[in-house]
C-alpha cells in the first residue's frame, strides 16, 4: 500500500525516477550531443531535477532542469 502511494504521489508531482539513473533530457532543457544523462538529484518538491548530459564538445555539464524534460531511459 506504501509503494501503491509512493508511486501515485511521484505521478502527480514530476519525477519518480530514483538518481543515478540512466536518463534521457529532452531538447526543452538544452543543446546537448545526445540526450543520454544521468539523474544526480531531485528538489524536495520533485519539479526540479540536477542532471549530467554531455554538451556538444563533449563535456559533461551538470544543471538543473525541470523534471518535466527529464524521462527514464531503458538500456538494451
Amino acid at each position: 500500500m506504501a509503494l501503491l502511494a509512493t508511486v501515485l504521489t511521484g505521478l502527480v508531482s514530476g519525477c519518480i525516477v530514483p538518481t543515478g539513473t540512466p536518463v534521457f533530457v529532452d531538447l526543452r532543457a538544452g543543446d546537448f550531443w545526445s540526450g543520454k544523462g544521468q539523474l544526480l538529484e531531485v528538489s524536495p518538491d520533485q519539479q526540479r531535477c540536477r542532471v549530467a548530459v554531455r554538451d556538444r564538445a563533449l563535456f559533461v555539464r551538470t544543471f538543473w532542469t525541470r523534471c518535466s524534460s527529464v524521462h527514464n531511459r531503458h538500456e538494451r
